[in-house]
This record gives structure tokens, C-alpha cells and sequence, in this order.
């Protein structure tokens, strides 16, 4: 976790009014999709118009929660204060969304589409261009891009539902991310996904060069992990190098650690943000 986890938008993949997805069997599940923002306010705001309902973590992170997705907008500024956990990023002279880095957006689904559209437009968000009465594009006040598809199944008007990284050979990924992090390969709404508990991951393979998440607005994906300093250490000895080693934050009564995957993406581990409700 970074000294600006305090000024960032921090996302945390949880099912609305419970605790994180049981871990799959590397206690894996899915933990806090960290962003960052130029202005706290307007991207809570464009969250929270989006269907996202307000908690907290510990007291202190005040969150913005959807159904299996938890976000917190903390700004994009050093903050060095004790008892934070380092930064492992320097930030770059501007804040660039997704466009052209191996995280290239974020995905929820909605009961009714139309219905959404209507409620967006009226708070100010509109669709980008090319969508369909099934699937739209939005993009964030920081430029996120976000994919929203119509689900008639769901119990909620909205819910998190994936996230898609580009890769130099999706098999080779596919095979990282289950060797390391338990992720298994199904197909899910006619898509195949490298599930963790919580994430759903859909691979493309890069047609490009792909820019790393770090310091980005999509700065990194979040993992909860049962056994966190063990899990590291087994990370460790797996040749995975860490931008900030294990640490346990008393204050929060949490542990955190961060690593870039071989693709680009920043990936935070936490262990105890399972206590956010």
C-alpha cells in the first residue's frame, strides 16, 4: 500500500453489505483496485452517480462500494505523513488514463440498461460513442474507461464485473497468473476469464507497445490474501520483485505489499481488508 493510498482512488472488490469473496484455495480473492484522481470530489461523484454507496475502512478510508467493487478517491499528490505505507511509484508529470496501458478498463454490469443511461445523463454522464442496447462505454473524470453491459439476472441495479489487461501472449499470462495467484480459466457470459475469487481477468494479446499501470489513474489491481507474509515470501522465492515489501499497518490493522506482474500491472496485496463491511 502507498504513502498516497491517501490520495488515490482505491477500489476493493467486495459483494455489497458483506465481507470480501472466500479466498480460492492460494487464499486469494479479490482485495482493492487502487486509482488515482486529480480531484477527490469529482471522482467520487462520478462513482457515486454510477450507483456506488459510501463506507469505511478502519475509520479512516472513506469508501465508495458497489456490489463486489469498493472504491476510495484520495487525490494524486505525495503524502509522505508517518504511519502510511510507502509509495513504490513516483508520479508522472500527468495523470494518464487506461488508453495504451495493460490495464484497459474496468467493467460492471446493470440490470437495465436504458434505465441507467437515463439516471447517468442526468447526472452528467454520457455514453461514448459506439455502443449498443446492450453494452456502452463510459469514461471516467480521469479518463478510466469503464464497460457497462446490460444483465437481467442481477439481484442489484449494478455490480462489478471485470477487468481486461493487454499482454504480449495471453496463454503464457493465463498460466502466470494460476501458477501464482490460483486464478482458473472458465468462461463466464460468453467470455474466457482467469477467475480469483471476486476478479474476473479478461487477456488480449497486445498489438502494440503496452505502458505499465504504475502511476497511472487504473494504478493497480488489488488482491486480499489470507496468510499475506507467507504468501510474499513464497512470492519471493519465486523470483517476483517487490516495489514495497510486506508491511502491517497498525493503525488500520492491515498488512500490505506491492509488486508489477510481468505484463505491466501493478498488483497491491492486503491482508485484513476483509473487515470492511
Amino acid at each position: 500500500m502507498n504513502s498516497r493510498f491517501f490520495s488515490t482512488v482505491f477500489l476493493l472488490a467486495v459483494p455489497v453489505f458483506a465481507q470480501l469473496p472466500a479466498p480460492n484455495k492460494m487464499g486469494v480473492s479479490a482485495g482493492h483496485d487502487v486509482l488515482r484522481a486529480k480531484d477527490v470530489a469529482v471522482a467520487n461523484k462520478f462513482w457515486q452517480d454510477l450507483g456506488a454507496q459510501p463506507a469505511q475502512f478502519a475509520g479512516r478510508l472513506n469508501l465508495m462500494k458497489f456490489p463486489g467493487l469498493l472504491i476510495l478517491e484520495i487525490g494524486n499528490t505525495p503524502n509522505n505523513a508517518k504511519g502510511k505505507a510507502p509509495e513504490p511509484a513516483p508520479l508522472p508529470a500527468e495523470l494518464l488514463g487506461t488508453e495504451g496501458s495493460s490495464l484497459d478498463f474496468m467493467a460492471f454490469s446493470v440490470k437495465d440498461l436504458k434505465g441507467s443511461l437515463a439516471k447517468w445523463e442526468a447526472a452528467g454522464i454520457k455514453p461514448l460513442p459506439g455502443g449498443s442496447s446492450k453494452q456502452v462505454f463510459l469514461l471516467s473524470p480521469d479518463k478510466i474507461k469503464v464497460r457497462v453491459t446490460e444483465d437481467k439476472s442481477l439481484t442489484t441495479p449494478i455490480a462489478a464485473d471485470k477487468i481486461k489487461m493487454i499482454v504480449p501472449d495471453v496463454k503464457v499470462a493465463q498460466e502466470w497468473y494460476e501458477k501464482n495467484l490460483g486464478a482458473k480459466m472458465v468462461k463466464r457470459n460468453g467470455e474466457n476469464v482467469a477467475d480469483i475469487p471476486g476478479h474476473s481477468i479478461i487477456f488480449e494479446k497486445a498489438k502494440g507497445p503496452v505502458a505499465v499501470t504504475k502511476g497511472r489513474a487504473y494504478d493497480r489491481i488489488g488482491l486480499e490474501v489470507v496468510g499475506l507474509e507467507a504468501f510474499c515470501k513464497k512470492l519471493e522465492a519465486a523470483g517476483v520483485k517487490f516495489d514495497s515489501p510486506y508491511r502491517y499497518t497498525e493503525a488500520m490493522k492491515a498488512a500490505f505489499a506491492v509488486f508489477q506482474d510481468p505484463y505491466g500491472t501493478l498488483i497491491e496485496l492486503s491482508e485484513g481488508l476483509s473487515a470492511v463491511k
